[in-house]
């Protein structure tokens, strides 16, 4: 993400307490650059400039390194979310964070790519699935939450317009990794569209 914590800048960082923060900014710069598979712990460690015997200490695997990395960069995009449900017109709040949305997955395509990393994970690895299941509920219920306070659904309503919601946003920047060079605006255009119809008329 564009707000990331840079691992080689030293002048940020004190050299044992933010050891772990270190390893998930490398981490994400790893990851993104080479995939879950290319990616060594000796290289995360290297960019981090810590040790890969302290990788250990704070992770027990590439596996919980790279949930890490997308829970940080979740936490992250949720602040930015909140942030502009504090400052956007409620009328404008859906335009406005769609195209924040696809902006996003034309500017950051290594989150997504990252993303994807963990669906492909969570979908080899039986341990690793209920922790995907738990991280897309999260995302959904932050999604709901956020429809919610628009359209004035009831929760299983929000709930289920949040899915729709998220799948439309995955579904979108995959297409976009796939051909950067496509414009999908019209395809947000639509999808701000289906959300405002469901939207009753007094909001």
């Amino acid at each position: 993400m564009t707000n990331q914590i840079d691992p080689e800048n030293e002048k940020t960082w004190t050299h044992r307490a933010d050891n772990r923060e270190r390893l998930i900014a490398a981490g994400y710069k790893v990851l993104s650059e080479k995939g879950y598979e290319a990616t060594t712990v000796k290289e995360v460690a290297h960019v981090a400039g810590v040790s890969p015997g302290l990788f250990h200490y704070y992770f027990a695997s590439k596996d919980e390194l790279l949930l890490a990395v997308l829970n940080e960069s979740g936490t992250r995009y949720g602040k930015m979310m909140q942030e502009l449900r504090g400052v956007v017109p409620i009328k404008q709040f859906p335009e406005v964070a769609l195209d924040a949305e696809r902006k996003r997955a034309v500017e950051e395509p290594e989150w997504y790519r990252l993303r994807y990393e963990l669906f492909a994970l969570g979908l080899r690895n039986p341990k690793m699935l209920p922790v995907l299941g738990e991280l897309l509920a999260f995302i959904r219920q932050m999604f709901a939450g956020a429809l919610k306070s628009f359209t004035g659904d009831d929760e299983v309503r929000a709930q289920a317009l949040g899915a729709i919601v998220m799948a439309c946003f995955d579904g979108l920047a995959l297409q976009q990794l796939a051909q950067p060079d496509v414009d999908l605006k019209p395809a947000y255009d639509l999808l701000l569209e289906i959300i405002l119809k469901a939207t009753p008329p007094e909001v």
